[in-house]
């Protein structure tokens, strides 16, 4: 557990040299959401994203795999730590979204309730995590890029759609809430990011643990 926790802090100490470039998409995003809802509900699968697949771009093009081979630590142990850093960046979105849905309702009177955005955000936020992480173990930056890309593009649109829909549609809105209230929305999340964890998290471990350092 020691490892995976000093690899996750190895992370975000490189999470400095990117810094810069993560940021600047996210607070000019965060400024716009402010404005237009629409915007809000794709942070969070944008701040994780970018936190994981940045971090793991720099990593790559500085020769982890490498670093790693001759280091004390499993290479089921580096994988688990790209997971917890991708669930912190996850909490770190819940944060920064809730303070900017109070900063636009006041904008804005037309918007999705908290509860569901969190909930909605957040799930296609691990969704994200668990396809960005093993597809760059797989094939690396320089191979895995576009197909992150059009993923994250399809990701990032399908919940704002879904959710614009709903804020413009009251009568939708209703019943969509009274179901999830019926069946219970957060154990509906809990089970499928539970579920969509464990997958993606098995499958990169056994990607990483078969693939040949150059």
């Amino acid at each position: 557990m020691n490892n995976i926790i000093n690899l996750t802090k190895m992370s975000f100490l490189n999470l400095k040299s990117v810094f810069k470039q993560i940021w600047l998409i996210a607070a000019i995003w965060i400024v716009v959401s402010a404005f237009n809802p629409t915007f809000l509900n794709m942070l969070f699968g944008m701040i994780i994203v970018l936190t994981v697949y940045q971090v793991m771009a720099y990593e790559d093009m500085n020769g982890i795999d490498n670093i790693i081979s001759v280091m004390p630590v499993k290479k089921k142990e580096y994988v688990l730590s790209r997971y917890l850093m991708g669930i912190i960046a996850l909490f770190i979105s819940i944060i920064i979204v809730s303070i900017e849905y109070f900063v636009a309702l006041k904008l804005n009177q037309n918007l999705i309730s908290l509860d569901v955005l969190l909930v909605a955000g957040g799930t296609v936020g691990v969704i994200a995590m668990c396809i960005v992480i093993p597809i760059l173990l797989k094939f690396g930056i320089n191979k895995g890029r576009v197909v992150v890309i059009l993923i994250m593009m399809v990701l990032m649109m399908i919940p704002s759609g879904v959710i614009g829909y709903l804020a413009e549609s009251p009568e939708a809105m209703e019943k969509t809430i009274e179901m999830i209230n019926n069946v219970g929305i957060s154990l509906i999340a809990f089970v499928l990011n539970f579920v969509v964890l464990a997958i993606s998290t098995t499958i990169s471990i056994k990607i990483y643990e078969n693939k040949e350092i150059k």
